[in-house]
């Protein structure tokens, strides 16, 4: 029993130090990413590295995706994912590097994906009204927007992206609507004010 209690002590003991030692890796990595040493930070922490480590995973895909190391990036995010199932954070953070790599049909789906665990998720349904802007899919536009708007009905990008939206769908009073809305958040700003006087 005696012997027991020594293993279970000596246990307790690596575990606090080897906790310790991750906790001052991630100091060194914040403190190196502060300072844009990319590389030392993404060695602070390949130091540490777990590979069950969620943390580690999410944490070295963005510091690749900082050092423009894209396909690396891409592997610790979808390492991250495979160990958190549902984890939006992670997935916003899979887009950067992919979205990097021009694969717009990719990020997509990310953010669809993200859509299909939390329908409200404002990051997603705004990039994917923006996405869809660029591709001149308005219907996807206002789509993504009103998902929004629905829960921050005052922001002023996604008014003014959906005013634009419902310009090319030929909505005028929808459109007068939320531009007067945008410029109600910035009364100065001339891409509300050009597209009001072109109406």
């Amino acid at each position: 029993m005696k012997n027991l209690m020594v293993v279970i002590a000596i246990l307790i003991l690596q575990t606090g130090f080897a906790q310790n030692d991750i906790t001052k890796a991630f100091e060194k990595s914040y403190t190196n990413e502060t300072n844009q040493e990319y590389q030392k930070a993404i060695d602070n922490l390949l130091s540490v590295y777990d590979a069950s480590s969620y943390s580690l995973n999410l944490r070295l895909g963005w510091l690749h995706y900082l050092n423009m190391d894209y396909n690396k990036s891409k592997t610790y995010y979808d390492n991250a994912i495979k160990l958190q199932k549902n984890s939006i954070e992670a997935r916003l953070g899979l887009a950067y590097p992919v979205y990097a790599m021009n694969n717009v049909d990719n990020v997509i789906d990310i953010y669809k994906d993200i859509l299909s665990i939390d329908p409200n998720n404002a990051k997603a349904n705004y990039r994917l009204a923006s996405i869809y802007y660029t591709r001149k899919s308005w219907d996807e536009v206002e789509r993504y927007a009103l998902s929004v708007l629905k829960l921050y009905p005052f922001d002023y990008d996604t008014n003014l992206l959906l005013g634009s939206a419902y310009i090319k769908n030929g909505k005028i009073k929808e459109a007068k609507k939320v531009l007067q809305k945008a410029l109600e958040y910035n009364p100065t700003s001339q891409d509300v004010l050009s597209l009001l006087e072109a109406l």
